[in-house]
C-alpha cells in the first residue's frame, strides 16, 4: 500500500510541461477534425479526467457544450480495475443526433471505453462518438476488447500504475501537476 503522505516513492513519468505540450498538439488535431461541427458535446469522465478535460477544452478553442459523467471500475485501495464498470452518475442532456467527444484519463482494459461507446451510441443515439484519452495502456486490454482504441491519445504507456494530474490512488495525488508511477510490490 502506498503511503499517501510520502511522495518519495513516486517517479515522474511525464512532467507538467510534457503533458501540456502534448495536450496542445492533441487539441490542434481535434480542432481540425471538428472545425465544421456546431454542436460538439465534450463529456469528461469523473474524477480522473477533470484536469485533462479542462485543459483540452481550453486548448481546442472551439465552442463546445461541456458535461460530466461519473463512472467507476476501481475500489478505493486497489491498483487494478475490478473489471466491472459502475455507473455512478449518468445524468446528461439530450444528445440524440449530436457529436460527442468523451474525455477519459486512461483506457486500459477497454471495459469503460466500451461501456461509454455503447451508452452514447445505443442508449443516447449520438450522431458520432469519439474518445480522447490522456493515456492508452494497450498491454492491459482485455482480450475480447483488443479492438477498443481511443480516437485521440496523448501518451501510450506500458504497464505502470500511474497517478497525478487527475489520476489517483485511493482518492489521493490527483493534485500533482505531473504524472508519476509507483513500483508495486509483486
Amino acid at each position: 500500500m502506498l503511503n499517501v503522505k510520502d511522495r518519495s516513492a513516486i517517479k515522474v513519468l511525464y512532467s507538467a510541461e510534457q503533458i501540456q505540450q502534448r495536450i496542445q498538439e492533441l487539441a490542434q488535431q481535434i480542432s481540425r477534425d471538428y472545425k465544421d461541427v456546431d454542436d460538439l458535446v465534450v463529456v469528461g469522465v469523473l474524477k480522473g479526467a477533470f484536469m485533462f478535460a479542462a485543459d483540452l477544452v481550453r486548448a481546442m478553442g472551439l465552442p463546445v457544450q461541456i458535461e460530466f459523467i461519473k463512472l467507476s471500475s476501481y475500489n478505493n485501495d486497489e491498483t487494478e480495475s475490478s473489471g466491472k464498470v459502475k455507473a455512478v452518475d449518468l445524468s446528461l442532456p439530450e444528445l440524440k443526433g449530436r457529436d460527442v467527444l468523451v474525455v477519459e484519463d486512461i483506457v486500459d482494459s477497454g471495459r469503460t471505453a466500451k461501456f461509454l461507446l455503447d451508452f452514447f451510441n445505443e442508449h443516447l443515439s449520438a450522431k458520432s462518438v469519439k474518445i480522447a484519452a490522456l493515456f492508452d495502456k494497450p498491454c492491459r486490454r482485455a482480450e475480447e476488447l483488443e479492438y477498443i482504441k481511443p480516437d485521440y491519445c496523448c501518451f501510450t504507456i506500458d504497464d505502470y500504475f500511474i497517478l497525478g494530474y487527475g489520476l489517483d490512488y485511493s482518492q489521493h495525488f490527483r493534485e500533482l501537476p505531473y504524472v508519476g508511477y509507483v513500483e508495486l510490490a509483486s
